[in-house]
């Protein structure tokens, strides 16, 4: 019976050999919808969609993938805080949906948390920062593209 343990340490140690890491590190440029919740001259907050599209990115998986989410931001003295869902579907039809955050301090961080296809399973994280924006095409909305970058690991 002591030697049960060694078939399945080899078992779960090939498993973990398994999962593969993944860097991303990609352009995104999205549109967004905001519904204005406070205007005020200290603080605006309001909920935002986001649709996008992956402009350019070094790896080939996310070339054309597209995103859509949905969350709220507040900005005071001139600091976004917020959180929200993104879902994002690759060209070849796999997705993925993970969490972003503006935190009170510190850098924005993205946490992946689903998938489906090659990215079932899929954990880890990163960050994206905003490269530039331009001026709104209609109000309420506004016109972006973000680099986002990190790591990931899918079974």
């Amino acid at each position: 019976m002591s030697r049960l343990w060694v078939p399945v340490a080899t078992l779960a140690l090939a498993q973990a050999a398994l999962a593969a890491e993944q860097g991303y590190d990609f352009v995104a440029c999205t549109h967004a919808q905001r519904t204005m919740i406070e205007a005020g001259s200290e603080t605006v907050a309001f909920g935002v969609e986001v649709w996008g599209i992956v402009s350019s990115s070094t790896t080939k998986f996310w070339e054309g993938a597209s995103t859509h989410c949905a969350g709220y931001i507040r900005i005071t003295q001139g600091r976004p805080v917020g959180k929200g869902t993104c879902k994002w579907l690759t060209a070849g039809g796999d997705s993925a949906v993970g969490d972003f955050e503006y935190p009170a301090s510190g850098e924005p961080s993205w946490t992946w948390a689903s998938g489906t296809g090659a990215l079932k399973g899929i954990q880890g994280s990163g960050t994206f920062r905003e490269l530039f924006s331009a001026k709104p095409a209609s109000e309420g909305t506004s016109q972006v593209c973000r680099h986002d970058w990190g790591r990931y690991t899918t079974p």
